[in-house]
């Protein structure tokens, strides 16, 4: 047995979750924007995530706000990769919603990756991305970390 394989990973694919995330957001249309997000990841594996943008700003500094809902969502299915060096998990970004499936806030078609980084209060997101199901195609990139928020939802008690 190699020290990967003794080593738990570091974004537990049994515990779901919801949580409020601050992230910069870069388009080709101008400067970046901090806004808040709402991660959840479900599933038997962890092989669901979803990423709601709210349209509400996030200035430095300041707590997430209670009221936060999603708008507009993407989602994502975990790719069946060898374990990363650093723990990360990486999905694949869904251009068409199952039929079986709901998520909060309009579904958003799109093409690219997420990858999940770390636990606890030093969970991260790094997503790029471009929205497939409008005239005009918009690519964007992300960086977020996980910040308090009274909305949260963690399963088994930890991320």
């Amino acid at each position: 047995m190699n020290a990967m394989s003794k080593s738990a990973p570091l974004v537990s694919p049994r515990t779901g979750f919801v949580v409020a995330m601050r992230a910069a957001i870069v388009t080709a249309k101008g400067e970046p924007a901090s806004e808040w997000l709402i991660v959840s990841r479900w599933g038997a594996a962890g092989e669901h995530l979803s990423i709601g943008r709210t349209k509400v700003a996030a200035p430095p500094g300041k707590p997430a706000p209670i009221q936060l809902a999603p708008k507009q969502t993407v989602l994502a299915s975990m790719l069946r990769l060898p374990p990363a060096a650093d723990g990360a998990a990486t999905f694949l970004l869904a251009q068409r919603l199952p039929a079986s499936m709901s998520l909060a806030g309009d579904f958003a078609p799109a093409e690219g990756y997420a990858r999940l980084h770390g636990r606890g209060t030093g969970l991260r997101l790094s997503l790029e991305g471009r929205c497939v199901g409008r005239a005009i195609l918009s690519a964007w990139r992300l960086e977020a970390t996980r910040e308090p928020w009274v909305g949260e939802f963690i399963e088994n008690g930890g991320v």
